[in-house]
């Protein structure tokens, strides 16, 4: 330091005094700057084992220079003993090598102790002193410098890119950066599988002619020069590539320009996701969508035959009765009736199938696809873009509104149908009454109630389960046969069946049909409890009349054709509600 400058000069009394004066105002300008700079100062004599500092060395520790001896050995106790234990080995290490082979500048960064116990981060510099006079260097002088800040900083900066790239290689997209030649400097964990590598090193300094050996890696490196020359991005850019297994993918990509601060493209950042499974869903989508039409066109066929297979029915039977009574063959025209009357029953069954088959097409699950991509249209633009969200949209509505109308054309030719069967059912009734006042019998054979039951309860199953109707049959032991029409008492039952499950509120919580029979009195006595909305009085006595109905499509021969054709088989027939919103309770009776 100056210091030891100016006692070498006065002890070798070599320089004039007015060189002295200016020597030491120079050395008081250098001890200004320094203290002005918070810098602080030392010099370590090898041969005593001391070392000089000035105020400021202790002044950036929180400790006061006259706390501390320097007219004897000191170096540990000013130094070594300030040191944190952690930086204690590698600093003295530095040192020592420094001070047997003074090559060069010396510089050591390390911790040393604050009065407050905190740990301050310091930078020290330094070199041995020669004077003219001696060519051996005696004295070892430097300076120590805080750069606690600039620690920090740089581990906060340490902290930012471990959580940057921790987050860079945990997202699903693919993420990179590319130089100025087009050489990878940074892939990601999803990057380096997608290429088919084991590890980024794999990589890094290579350009996509180097990682694709084909048309994929041309068409990548021609995308990134383009980049790179005109500064211009490329965003969400479709493209496909094939897996290690050779398998074909889909990646949307974005190749961004990085400048520098000059205004010139030094790096490219690129961003890509998988869009496979979307473009599979799309093509799921158009199949299903040709499926559906296809199944729309067959079930609008089969409504049309349909349709005339009832006209043909309708103009057999005519045909047949005509000839029958022509004739006088009454017994004839009895049979056909009956034989009628069951092909109608397996036409409504046929019916039924052909419902449940409209009832499965997924028409809600369209309609709720159709509104989801609606509602996601602007995050699915961004992934694919504008113009094909929107085309997706438009493409799920339409298919949505195509399939609803063709599944309501198709539920209302059912219903024509099934109104169609009821009044062909009704005039059978008619025709039936006729042959037996002309002379005309039909035979009737043992039929099992029970069976019966069975048989209505598996027809309207998946009506009943898709509506989360609970069906209850409670029976006791008993013999429930009588002599009678299998296909009239079935339609008897089923009709009332139907109508308490159409009457039964959807959003109730409680939705049951409970069916009890049991025999008394030489009487087989059928109960049917439903928990459906009930009517009053006024309704319940206008049940029988003929035309009168509750429902919308209704024809007002149901229950009115139910009550004939009970009291046919020397039974009876009541139906009864406690009020609107209590159910209703049907009670059929016949003699054994």
């Amino acid at each position: 330091m100056i210091d030891v400058v100016l006692k070498d000069s006065v002890k070798n009394d070599h320089l004039h005094t007015n060189e002295l004066q200016d020597l030491k105002k120079t050395a008081q300008q250098y001890r200004a700057l320094l203290s002005a700079s918070n810098t602080g100062a030392w010099e370590y004599m090898p041969q005593t084992g001391i070392q000089e500092c000035n105020d400021v060395y202790f002044s950036m520790l929180g400790r006061n220079i006259q706390d501390y001896n320097f007219s004897t050995k000191n170096h540990d106790k000013v130094w070594l003993d300030l040191i944190h234990p952690d930086d204690r080995a590698a600093t003295t290490k530095r040192f020592t090598e420094y001070l047997e082979n003074p090559d060069g500048m010396y510089e050591s960064v390390y911790r040393m102790s604050h009065a407050n116990g905190s740990w301050v981060w310091i930078c020290s510099r330094g070199a041995f002193l020669k004077n003219e006079l001696d060519k051996n260097p005696n004295s070892f002088a430097g300076i120590n410098i805080d750069v606690t800040q600039q620690k920090q900083i740089e581990e906060e900066i340490r902290q930012e890119r471990i959580l940057l790239r921790t987050l860079i290689d945990n997202l699903p997209g693919t993420i990179y950066i590319k130089d100025a030649k087009a050489r990878k400097i940074i892939a990601n964990k999803a990057d380096v599988t997608t290429i088919g590598a084991n590890s980024e090193a794999e990589v890094i300094g290579k350009t996509d002619l180097e990682l694709f050996p084909n048309d994929i890696g041309l068409r990548g490196y021609q995308n990134d020069m383009e980049v790179l020359k005109t500064g211009e991005a490329i965003i969400n850019k479709e493209e496909v590539f094939y897996d290690a297994n050779g398998e074909q993918h889909w990646l949307s990509t974005s190749k961004v320009p990085v400048y520098d601060e000059y205004g010139k493209v030094s790096r490219i950042l690129g961003i890509g996701h998988n869009i496979t499974e979307r473009k599979r869903s799309e093509e799921a989508l158009n199949v299903l969508n040709k499926k559906l039409n296809t199944k729309s066109a067959e079930l609008g066929k089969q409504a049309e035959e349909l349709k005339a297979l009832n006209d043909l029915l309708i103009q057999q039977k005519e045909q047949e009765l005509e000839k029958a009574i022509a004739q006088g063959k009454f017994e004839i025209a009895s049979e056909v009736l009956h034989d009628i009357g069951n092909a109608l029953v397996g036409f409504g069954s046929y019916l039924t199938r052909i419902n449940r088959v409209v009832e499965k097409n997924n028409l809600e699950g369209i309609r709720n696809l159709a509104a989801f991509l609606k509602v996601q249209q602007n995050l699915i633009g961004n992934a694919i873009g504008t113009d094909k969200a929107k085309a997706l949209v438009s493409i799920s509505e339409g298919i949505a509104k195509t399939q609803g109308d063709n599944q309501k054309e198709v539920s209302i030719s059912i219903s024509e149908l099934l109104n169609i069967v009821s009044h062909i059912q009704e005039i059978l009734n008619i025709q039936r009454q006729f042959v037996r006042e002309h002379g005309g019998s039909h035979d009737r054979k043992p039929v099992n109630i029970v069976s019966i039951i069975e048989d209505c309860r598996s027809m309207l199953f998946a009506s009943m389960d898709k509506k989360g109707v609970k069906l209850n049959v409670h029976i006791k032991p008993g013999t429930y046969v009588i002599k009678g029409d299998h296909t009239k008492l079935m339609q008897v039952i089923l009709n009332i069946m139907k109508n308490s499950l159409e009457a039964i509120d959807m959003e109730k919580d409680e939705k049951t049909i409970s069916i009890f029979m049991a025999t008394a009195n030489q009487q087989i006595q059928l109960k049917i409890v439903d928990s459906g909305e009930g009517f009053d009085v006024e309704t319940s006595q206008r049940f029988f009349e003929r035309g009168f109905t509750t429902k919308k499509s209704g024809t007002g021969l149901g229950l009115y054709n139910c009550r004939s054709i009970v009291e046919s088989h020397s039974g009876s027939f009541d139906i009864s509600s406690d009020g609107v919103g209590l159910g209703a309770t049907t009670i059929i009776k016949f003699a054994l």
